[in-house]
């Protein structure tokens, strides 16, 4: 897209509006910052560094009750 139809389009936003998109670009460039390595390229979402998620990872790590399926004793009028 040339710079004059996006000159063209921001003249079109109100004044009001116009921090608004000031701020949207300041963090489309801080993303693309974010996301370029110094290759130049981009990078997936998922790092090296990061370390890998897989199902089941926190068993034994929390306790829930045997009843925790049964109805609330508040609600029985309901049911």
């Amino acid at each position: 897209m040339p710079y004059a139809a996006v000159k063209d389009k921001v003249d079109e936003i109100s004044p009001q509006y116009r921090e608004e998109l000031l701020a949207f670009l300041d963090f489309l460039i801080f993303r693309q910052k974010q996301a370029t390595t110094s290759e130049g390229t981009v990078s997936s979402h998922v790092t090296a560094d990061a370390p890998r998620r897989h199902a089941g990872g926190i068993t034994g790590e929390f306790y829930m009750a045997p009843d925790f399926d049964e109805p609330l004793e508040c609600f029985k009028e309901y049911m």
